[in-house]
């Protein structure tokens, strides 16, 4: 059976050297015996102890520790002759050895605060389109702000449901007023077009609905 190198290495790389944990000098020593087993097309081969150190510049005692361990984690097989070590390694696939997904754990937006150090801000903007929320001025990571709907004077929370993406501007301006009162007031100004006014006030009736979730 042909072996696809390029998958070999990966796979050793992704799944068995995270698996048998190995450290630095077994990493290295693995590679050392592989290269000179399977790479050279032979099953295992006969590699003295002395010839280890030579070429992985070790001692001898941690040439025999790391060849003992990799043995003893069951990545490579060793039988000891006056000649040296016969040694047989073993490669993932040789080990049942599969990549395993590690488990993410799903996102509650529930339980993110959206406020505390500007962490998901750029996710807010993305949300409002790269505008205010409330005059629909375009805004970057850099210059926006973060506003409460509902201010925490009145008991306004950090939920994706309250927290919006603004320009200096209406976040200064608004202070603790409601959202519809800030948002008519930008209508009287002529900030807002009648479109525009009808459509704000909608966002904030769909905000609180929570159907506006960022993406993160």
């Amino acid at each position: 059976m042909t072996t696809d190198w390029g998958n070999a290495y990966q796979e050793i790389e992704d799944i068995l050297f995270p698996h048998y944990n190995l450290d630095v000098w077994e990493r290295a020593l693995y590679y050392y015996l592989l290269r000179h087993t399977k790479l050279h097309g032979v099953e295992s081969a006969t590699i003295p102890l002395s010839q280890i150190v030579t070429a992985l510049n070790l001692s001898e005692s941690k040439a025999r520790e790391a060849i003992r361990s990799l043995d003893k984690k069951g990545c490579i097989q060793i039988e000891q002759t006056k000649h040296g070590h016969i040694v047989r390694v073993l490669l993932p696939q040789d080990l049942g050895l599969k990549y395993i997904k590690p488990h993410i754990p799903e996102i509650d937006l529930e339980q993110i605060d959206f406020f505390k150090n500007r962490e998901y801000i750029e996710a807010l903007r993305k949300r409002e389109q790269g505008r205010c929320f409330y005059c629909l001025k375009e805004i970057s990571k850099d210059n926006c702000e973060l506003d409460h709907v509902v201010s925490q004077v009145n008991r306004g929370d950090n939920s994706y449901r309250n927290i919006v993406a603004t320009c200096h501007r209406c976040n200064t301006q608004k202070g603790d007023e409601a959202a519809e009162s800030y948002i008519r007031s930008l209508f009287r100004k002529n900030l807002l077009s009648e479109t525009e006014f009808e459509d704000r006030i909608k966002a904030v009736n769909t905000l609180r609905a929570g159907e506006l979730k960022p993406d993160i």
